[in-house]
């Protein structure tokens, strides 16, 4: 069934006091921050020797499978400066850590002023940035509860978000609606066709609960997009992997609902995250060889909670995929080439943190996995140090 063009409101809010919040259209101070996540894992998430997807499911982006031994999962370094009253220019200077290389890059740079209508608050934004629908669609293991990627933000977003585009926000009756235009530089649209958003967040604090409510609407088009994510001299342990020539053309649109809750129960506070995101496909696939009409839809839900006491925090979260996709003008082989067949299996991946922040800038992480993101699952733990400090 095809998705409707129209916010669906759930009732949901940001994770943990260790999780970023929704930005908001607030004015924030002048910063500079340095923040990094260094993690060792007991296992590989995936073999070395294969592209790494799930049954039924495309990926690109950055969606990459961590690694057995010591990585560093992140380095951000984020600036934000306002100019007079005038207008900000917020960047963010980032690298990411795959088979022991890391390349620095310019993640983010954009500008933003701030005015009213009819005495309520309004912003617009330019630049190479990242999507404000979900914080899913932005993930860094110094940022998050857990080091490894959620299954919602692989799937849908390629793990990070960023585009060249543009958007307006305004307040009213206290929700936070906005706008997107993308140049469609992200996963899973392809660059220069396009993408296009729209969100409602809504932020309750009230007697110890701190709550975020949101919704959104995505669609994006994609013109001969293939798996890019081990060209460009990516590569897997010691083995160069190519990924296949499969390309998608078509549009997606995808619809999403969270709601995070923080709850002050002196001495304790809990912790709620909960997530929903479908994706509708409508596309044709090819080969070299091949075509197929692909009429697809796929659900992803996240279930997270926790519970923090002094300086420890304990974060378990669940995640699923289901996954309905119809082929037609083509063959079974076909399908079974292009790993979309996915023999009714559902990726699922459960996981455990306990976060102890044993110095104002330092937090030690430590994690366990069961990763059934394969039709054969796996399971694996992990412990790490997480660095943030302010450098104005």
């Amino acid at each position: 069934m095809k998705l409707k063009a129209c916010l669906i409101f759930g009732f949901f809010v940001p994770f943990t006091s260790q999780a970023h919040e929704v930005e908001g259209i607030a004015a924030r101070p002048d910063s500079v921050e340095v923040r990094t996540a260094i993690t060792y894992r007991s296992e590989d998430a995936f073999s070395d020797t294969e592209i790494w997807q799930f049954p039924g499911v495309l990926l690109g982006g950055e969606a990459l499978p961590v690694e057995k031994g010591i990585t560093l999962d992140d380095v951000q370094l984020l600036g934000h400066l306002n100019i007079k009253d005038d207008y900000f220019i917020s960047t963010k200077v980032g690298a990411h850590s795959h088979s022991g290389e890391s390349e620095l890059e310019l993640e983010n740079l954009w500008f933003g002023t701030r005015s009213s209508i009819a005495e309520q608050p309004l912003l617009f934004e330019v630049g190479k940035m990242a999507t404000e629908v979900t914080l899913t669609a932005n993930f860094h293991a110094s940022d998050d509860v857990f080091s490894e990627a959620p299954l919602l933000a692989d799937v849908f977003f390629g793990r990070h978000s960023r585009d060249l585009g543009a958007r307006a926000r305004i307040r009213l009756m206290g929700i936070d609606f906005g706008a997107e235009l993308w140049n469609g530089d992200n996963w899973p649209a392809t660059s220069g066709e396009g993408a296009a958003a729209l969100f409602a967040h809504y932020q309750y604090e009230h007697d110890g609960i701190n709550a975020t409510l949101g919704s959104w609407l995505m669609h994006s088009r994609a013109e001969n997009r293939v798996d890019e994510r081990y060209s460009d001299g990516h590569s897997h342990g010691d083995q160069d992997l190519t990924a296949s020539d499969l390309s998608f053309s078509g549009d997606t649109t995808m619809v999403g609902a969270f709601a995070n809750l923080e709850w002050q129960l002196n001495p304790i506070t809990l912790h709620a995250d909960v997530e929903w995101i479908r994706a509708d496909f409508d596309a044709d696939l090819a080969d070299t060889t091949q075509t197929a009409v692909l009429d697809a839809t796929q659900d992803g839900y996240k279930f997270q909670v926790g519970v923090s006491l002094d300086n420890h925090t304990l974060q378990a979260k669940y995640e699923r995929l289901v996954v309905d996709n119809r082929f037609t003008e083509t063959s079974q082989t076909f399908i079974q080439q292009s790993g979309l067949f996915n023999n009714d299996h559902e990726p699922a991946k459960a996981a455990v943190a306990w976060i102890w922040q044993f110095h104002q800038d330092f937090r030690f992480r430590t994690e366990w996995y069961q990763d059934d993101t394969q039709e054969e699952g796996v399971s694996r733990w992990s412990v790490g140090l997480v660095w943030h400090y302010k450098l104005l």
